[in-house]
């Protein structure tokens, strides 16, 4: 397991940022916090063998709160890629178990959630709009026919046509142990690739958003294209609409074989 060490007043991470890893204490204390406004929220104050940033690691989403050393800090970090091949070498039997506890998680923080919403009410306006610009992707149910539309893609099993009913859908590179144990794939399709890779760890998601469907990019390294428009990697752009009807998603440059179509139902 990897190690990193910060010093007293380092931030780990900030509220709105994109990031990936989880952390476990070695040594040293983390304040949690969030921004409410000008002023600052402290949630908790973690010690010694507690959990932090697990969120990051299940959703990919953008980060609901602030983690600063409080004092000189050593912390293990993980990913789900270490995670999940922990848990390849014989630890399977965890997998039913700490899902339904990575999906208590997902609730916990989709309370916390609605909790903003209902503060964001009582906000004036300057500081709503500061809030929304940094706002997390609510989880939504929807509809959207999702099928294979090449050759490469339609080999493999997980890519197969189906209905997407639960946002948002993540879209990422399949580790090669991945048939194993993956414990993060509710709401993911998992792209078999192959060197040189076109398809990131995380790539993309379907966002459902007030009855309309966005691609949004994950930082992806080559970027994506929707229906024609480059998004990601070298593009400016970052996130397109879908349009009602049928709709192109090719994962990497222009010539990549990951290819798929995305129907939108008339009335969503």
């Amino acid at each position: 397991m990897k190690t990193e060490k910060f010093a007293a007043g380092v931030r780990l991470f900030a509220q709105g940022d994109y990031s990936e890893e989880a952390y476990r204490i070695v040594e040293g204390s983390v304040e949690i916090s969030i921004n409410e406004g000008s002023a600052k929220v402290i949630l908790a104050t973690l010690g010694v063998g507690e959990v932090f940033g697990e969120m990051g690691m299940i959703e990919c989403s953008p980060r609901s709160a602030t983690a600063r050393a409080l004092e000189n800090l050593t912390v293990e970090v993980i990913t789900e890629q270490v995670f999940n091949e922990s848990l390849a070498g014989g630890g399977d039997i965890l997998v039913p178990y700490l899902t339904t506890i990575f999906e208590r998680l997902r609730v916990t923080n989709e309370r916390l959630r609605t909790a903003h919403e209902l503060l964001d009410a009582h906000r004036d306006p300057a500081t709503r709009a500061k809030v929304k610009s940094r706002a997390l992707a609510v989880a939504t149910t929807g509809s959207i026919l999702f099928e294979p539309d090449s050759k490469e893609t339609r080999t493999q099993s997980a890519l197969q046509k189906q209905t997407l009913i639960s946002f948002p859908v993540l879209f990422g590179r399949r580790a090669d142990l991945v048939a194993c144990v993956d414990v993060f794939s509710k709401t993911r399709l998992l792209i078999g690739d192959r060197m040189p890779f076109r398809v990131s760890r995380t790539h993309c998601a379907i966002e459902h958003e007030k009855g309309a469907y966005f691609i949004q990019d994950r930082c992806s390294k080559l970027g994506s294209i929707v229906n024609g428009i480059p998004i990601g990697g070298n593009s400016k752009e970052d996130r397109v609409r879908l349009r009602a009807g049928k709709n192109t998603l090719v994962l990497g440059p222009a010539n990549s074989a990951i290819r798929f179509i995305l129907t939108v139902p008339k009335s969503g």
